[in-house]
């Protein structure tokens, strides 16, 4: 075996035989070294030389050009130029342009920007909405409206032509009654030479004999006279179909004292044999009252 061999078989041996770190001479050594170096360090000082102060200034522009330089300045600008004047703070010349925003701010104002943009077109799309839902509802109750009219006029134009019939069928049978019927007309001046003379002369003593014998109160008490025009429509059975008023005496109660006269003598009777093609007597009359004997006459 080799000496070199030898010699480091026995420091492997050697090592092996150290139980603590302090009996190592190879850490001791290094130990001592590292300590040896960090107080060299440690006792070095740096000195560094005097940086020359930064200044900073705003940049404006300038207007009025100046030939003299400006040594001491309180802006940057493209050339050199004076100021006038005296202010406590500094003011540059400003510029219509707006200044620049950082990135992060025009971001959010186009977000912002999107998000009113976003409103605004859902406002306009639910005003969209709310006018055509609104001009529906119109057009459906414009149609309903004219739906209804329509059959508001049908039916005026049904119960027109309904009307219209039952006029023509009313006046058609007018027409035919008046065809089959004859309606005789009787005055004081003709009732004499007419057939009828007998019935009217009957006519005439019954409301006489009636109405004198109810003559009104009032009448009396006020001394009334007066003449009333009656025309006085009777059936052929002697029934009365109605009774109208003429000419008027002036005087409500003598007025209605002659119509009262005719109602008391009713029936008259059926008509006469000579009277067979007659339907309907009118009889015209004058209802004469006297004040002072308190009757009245017709003639």
């Amino acid at each position: 075996m080799s000496q070199s061999k030898r010699d480091y078989f026995q420091f492997i041996h050697t090592q092996t035989k150290l139980t603590h770190w302090w009996q190592d001479p190879l850490f001791i050594t290094a130990l001592i070294i590292a300590i040896a170096v960090h107080g060299a360090i440690g006792s070095t000082s740096f000195i560094a030389g005097n940086a020359a102060p930064m200044a900073t200034k705003d940049v404006t522009i300038a207007v009025n050009l100046n030939k003299d330089k400006v040594k001491d300045s309180d802006f940057v600008a493209q050339h050199d130029q004076t100021g006038d004047g005296e202010l406590k703070q500094l003011h540059a010349q400003t510029s219509p342009i707006p200044n620049a925003t950082p990135a992060a701010s025009e971001g959010k104002e186009q977000q912002e920007m999107l998000q009113q943009l976003s409103q605004k077109q859902q406002l306009d799309f639910q005003e969209r909405m709310l006018m055509t839902t609104l001009s529906w509802q119109k057009q459906s109750q414009e149609d309903e409206r004219k739906k209804k009219v329509d059959e508001l006029q049908s039916q005026q134009e049904s119960r027109a032509a309904m009307i219209a019939s039952i006029e023509a069928q009313y006046a058609q049978r007018h027409q035919m009654y008046a065809k089959k019927q004859k309606v005789k007309t009787i005055t004081g001046i003709q009732a004499k030479a007419d057939a009828s003379a007998e019935y009217l002369d009957r006519f005439r003593q019954k409301v006489e004999m009636f109405g004198n014998r109810y003559y009104p109160e009032a009448a009396k008490q006020q001394k009334l006279s007066g003449e009333v025009r009656l025309m006085v429509i009777l059936n052929s059975q002697g029934g009365i179909r109605a009774i109208r008023l003429l000419q008027s005496s002036g005087s409500s109660v003598l007025d209605e004292a002659a119509k009262a006269s005719v109602r008391r003598a009713m029936p008259f009777g059926r008509f006469d044999a000579k009277m067979k093609e007659i339907s309907e007597l009118r009889i015209v009359r004058t209802w004469r009252f006297d004040a002072q004997d308190s009757v009245f006459d017709v003639e």
